[in-house]
């Protein structure tokens, strides 16, 4: 399947009152864009502005009247189900990237800003993303958002390591990682 046929797939939680762009429309400039060194919601919006109508017709689809503006990147990055988004987006990737024998992989996880809810209490919860980053290739080539909450960054990249086919790959983690659980990938060279 291609990125867009995949992103149609996304859940649109918007109301359909006032809502100008499809959804999947407005992932797909968020994605080339990010590709593009756009990141944030104001970069995603100048992006959309000057390259929005170059990507549609590279893409022969239809261009809007009117590219998406910052505020509709912001209320969509705020209100998008990013487990849902990071699943579609690993299925797709993994129709596309072949991890090559001896290729060097990158784990890390990062908090993103902004995401804690509870932050003066014992509750504390907060959006951490975990990547594995290709070190041949310079891209993210899988990503798993988790509740701090409800899963910690170990069990996540337990989680992607077993997502897609690593058979010869050279991955390599934070010291968090060095519990033996972890070196159960026998496929895997995993250099801590």
């Amino acid at each position: 399947m291609s990125l867009i046929e995949i992103l149609k797939h996304a859940t649109d939680f918007r109301s359909s009152h006032g809502k100008r762009h499809q959804l999947w429309f407005v992932l797909l400039l968020i994605i080339v864009g990010a590709a593009c060194g756009y990141w944030g919601y104001r970069p995603a919006a100048e992006f959309a502005k000057r390259y929005g109508d170059d990507v549609c017709a590279f893409l022969s689809i239809p261009s809007p009247s009117t590219m998406p503006s910052y505020s509709t990147f912001r209320r969509i990055l705020m209100g998008l189900d990013l487990v849902q988004f990071a699943e579609l987006f690993n299925r797709w990737a993994a129709d596309y990237v072949d991890i090559e024998p001896d290729e060097w992989l990158s784990s890390d996880g990062k908090s993103i800003r902004g995401s804690v809810t509870h932050y003066n209490s014992s509750e504390q919860d907060f959006i951490s993303l975990v990547s594995l980053f290709s070190q041949k290739r310079g891209q993210v080539v899988c990503a798993l958002p988790f509740h701090n909450k409800h899963m910690g960054e170990e069990y996540a990249v337990r989680q992607m390591l077993t997502a897609i086919d690593l058979r010869g790959a050279v991955v390599t983690t934070d010291a968090l990682h060095t519990k033996k659980r972890l070196r159960q990938f026998e496929r895997v060279e995993v250099i801590i």
